[in-house]
């Protein structure tokens, strides 16, 4: 197996969402295949009646080629071409997002077809990548939405949010189903009828840091929907969007030494960096790391390969690194090959399945 190589466990995939079907046995699950798209990841998924999220027309058809029906899939991007929209609706998927007036008007000619979500502002301060401010219709433009739809006999299906990736606190979802009750309520008021309510994503991985349990995430969510029950409320469809969940528990990124420095600091280059696989390290990711180097430890700057100052990860402390040395990085199955990139002409992960990993270390021996 020549690196860096990425691989994956069947086992753990499963369990990741059998997990999440337990915790949550009132929703559907819509694995979002932008953190992960291999086809094998969707064929596990699919034989345990997962359903699939995507940010885009080529995504839906990528899942169609692999047997998922349009009514298996949700298009959540809440920004589209007029195009993509029609093309989505006409392929038979018919749960989409939006949140803005100007996305709503794309969709007048689909109002007798689309079950249209509209992805609220939620605050996203416990997640490590935030996703408001690009995303998200904040409380100030909902009258306006929702009196437009009622003007124009567009239906309203339902509310949705995402607390934002790797969300490391159960506030962030605690927040959001408050803010998805005033949606509701709101819509209400101008005669909309929602039915769905969907929480996205978001769900953590191990990365080293404190993190809630799935059942306490759950235990909150569930809680909010039984108080919405007391109160009359009760959506027809339940939906979640797990990506980094369902994948990034499941992958180890093998890598090598190719060089090493000492500067200011102690440097290692590996075959792996920003542009071939590690892009979330910019933004404050690390991966619990592995070495089968000996010897004290210290504090070493890992970057890439390539020949870009941007190339760096973060600082991990290792034993003394040497070219040739191996690394293995727990928790990388999501948002690395799909993110990788030939830049420089140094290429992304190989890919490969395993049924079991037992303990990491042992892939060591699987490097030429």
């Amino acid at each position: 197996m020549r690196t860096p190589a990425l691989v994956m466990d069947r086992s753990k995939i499963l369990s990741n969402i059998r997990e999440l079907k337990t915790a949550l046995p009132r929703f559907r699950i819509a694995y979002a295949i932008k953190s992960n798209s291999h086809p094998e990841i969707i064929r596990l998924l699919r034989e345990e009646g997962s359903h699939f999220e995507t940010a885009s027309l080529p995504e839906i058809q990528f899942l169609m080629q692999q047997g998922i029906p349009g009514e298996e899939i949700v298009l959540s991007n809440p920004i589209k071409t007029s195009e993509t929209i029609a093309s989505a609706i006409k392929l038979g998927v018919t749960v989409l997002a939006f949140d803005s007036l100007d996305e709503l008007e794309k969709f007048h000619p689909h109002k007798e077809t689309a079950q249209l979500l509209l992805r609220i502002k939620v605050p996203n301060e416990a997640s490590m990548w935030p996703l408001t401010g690009k995303f998200g219709s904040p409380i100030e433009w909902w009258p306006d939405i929702f009196e437009y739809m009622e003007k124009h006999s567009i239906p309203l299906a339902g509310i949705t949010f995402h607390p934002g990736s790797q969300c490391e606190s159960v506030t962030g979802w605690e927040n959001a189903m408050i803010l998805t009750w005033r949606a509701i309520k709101m819509s209400q008021e101008y005669g909309l009828k929602p039915y769905i309510v969907n929480i996205g994503g978001g769900f953590p991985i191990d990365l080293g840091r404190d993190i809630p349990t799935t059942e306490e995430i759950a235990a909150t969510v569930n809680a909010h929907v039984d108080e919405w029950a007391e109160e009359g409320f009760v959506p027809k469809e339940l939906i979640c969007e797990p990506g980094r969940f369902i994948s990034g528990s499941a992958g180890y990124l093998v890598s090598k030494v190719v060089g090493t420095a000492h500067r200011d600091k102690n440097w290692a280059y590996l075959d792996c960096g920003v542009f071939n696989g590690m892009m979330e390290t910019i933004d404050g990711i690390e991966y619990p790391t592995l070495s089968n180097a000996t010897g004290e430890l210290e504090k070493i700057n890992l970057c890439g390969p390539s020949c870009d100052s941007v190339d760096k990860m973060y600082e991990a402390k290792l034993p003394t690194l040497k070219t040739g040395d191996k690394l293995i990085f727990r928790g990388a199955g999501a948002y690395t090959t799909v993110y990788a990139s030939s830049f420089n002409g140094f290429h992304g992960p190989e890919v490969h399945f395993v049924e079991s990993v037992r303990d990491p270390s042992d892939l060591f021996a699987l490097v030429s």
